[in-house]
């Protein structure tokens, strides 16, 4: 998928050509706490490639306005080890990075670009598909507005 913006619907796809998940804060005497160099570089690609999907658009910066709820759909895709038998095709992606590490990064990382915190994120999918021969490694990225329930209510409430 390559970047797509709608400015009229608010809806922004893109591609990361890496799958990385983020990595815990480190602390030493000498440096104190401070984020790992290879987390930095993986939340600038994101920062990168969702500037490169809505350039030209119009759109705000950040996208969705303080307290407005968003949706994110983040789906891993990464080829088979070589070391993995020929007759395997697929298989289910059980390897590191953790999934809900790659979805931290994606959020961080789009902190006051698509929305003023991640904790506007009221809706999440995250997603890693079987690892398949000859596929190319990504991060599929989509973010709109989460639909909101106008009258308030809890489905099943039955009030």
């Amino acid at each position: 998928m390559g970047p797509m913006a709608d400015a009229e619907g608010r809806s922004v796809s893109f591609s990361v050509p890496e799958v990385r998940g983020k990595q815990r804060a480190r602390t030493t005497r000498a440096r104190g706490t401070y984020t790992p160099a290879e987390t930095r570089r993986a939340m600038d690609l994101v920062k990168t490639e969702w500037l490169a999907a809505t350039s030209g658009t119009g759109m705000p910066r950040p996208l969705f306005a303080a307290h407005e709820p968003v949706a994110v759909s983040v789906t891993t895709y990464r080829p088979l080890p070589a070391r993995r038998p020929a007759r395997v095709a697929a298989e289910p992606d059980t390897y590191r990075p953790d999934l809900d590490n790659v979805a931290k990064l994606v959020l961080d990382a789009l902190d006051g670009l698509a929305w003023e915190d991640d904790a506007q994120v009221t809706y999440l999918m995250v997603t890693k598909m079987a690892r398949r021969r000859g596929q190319g490694e990504r991060v599929e990225v989509h973010v709109w507005p989460a639909p909101s329930d106008d009258e308030g209510e809890v489905a099943g409430d039955g009030e």
